[in-house]
């Protein structure tokens, strides 16, 4: 049964808390769950699938800054989030998830000492996501970030097959697309993954980790580290 690693977290007492007001979601394939600068009026915990926080510029390009799966959350209320969201957050995976009224969760993490200092937790491992995809974004070659995101999503997927396309790829990337088809290319190539349209296997999860640039070890080793 998939679960929420955040929501695993919570003490016997918390969770019985949520419990009734916690919502079963479906996150449908490239729909938008907040834009920029936009009131947050539900947060959602991911059980399957994946989600992307972008920037989008005037010009309408967009970059992926984050990525979040069944180890965390989006929308989280304050004190530990904001209650406008900084990014477009739309649905990169599809998959089942929970939501709650942002308001309920926000009187809940008041009342208790324990969910502020969890979700603190996570929410520092979430900025510090952010701020290494800024680093990653201006450092790294093309074939190391993808390799990056392929891992971050087949990690949050349940299967080696994911669903996207080469557009879409391109997008969270920041690049133009017959970049991402010829970076596809030189990794089929090389047997790491096969494509066809509308989706990427991976083949070689390991040489997929070598090809990386460091920022997934990185990443994934600071979550590890703050939430345990």
């Amino acid at each position: 049964m998939a679960v929420n690693q955040i929501l695993a977290r919570l003490s016997t007492a918390d969770a019985a808390d949520l419990q009734g007001s916690l919502k079963p979601f479906r996150f449908e394939q490239g729909a938008v769950l907040y834009e920029a600068g936009a009131k947050i009026d539900y947060s959602f915990f991911p059980l399957q699938g994946s989600l992307s926080a972008v920037v989008v510029m005037l010009d309408g390009r967009m970059i992926e800054v984050a990525t979040v799966g069944n180890e965390g959350a989006v929308g989280l209320p304050m004190p530990v989030g904001a209650a406008i969201s900084a990014n477009r957050v739309l649905v990169q995976v599809p998959g089942e998830g929970l939501r709650i009224q942002s308001r309920l969760l926000e009187k809940k993490l008041q009342s208790s000492a324990r969910l502020q200092d969890l979700f603190g937790r996570y929410q520092s491992a979430y900025q510090f996501q952010i701020s290494q995809s800024v680093a990653c974004n201006g450092l790294h070659s093309l074939r190391e970030r993808c390799c990056r995101w392929l891992l971050m999503t087949h990690d949050r997927a349940d299967a080696d097959e994911i669903k996207l396309t080469h557009e879409f790829l391109a997008v969270m990337l920041g690049v133009r697309r017959p970049g991402v088809t010829e970076t596809l290319q030189e990794l089929q190539e090389s047997g790491l993954l096969t494509y066809s349209r509308g989706s990427i296997t991976i083949a070689n999860r390991d040489k997929l980790e070598a090809q990386s640039c460091e920022c997934y070890r990185t990443v994934r080793d600071e979550y590890a580290k703050l939430m345990g």
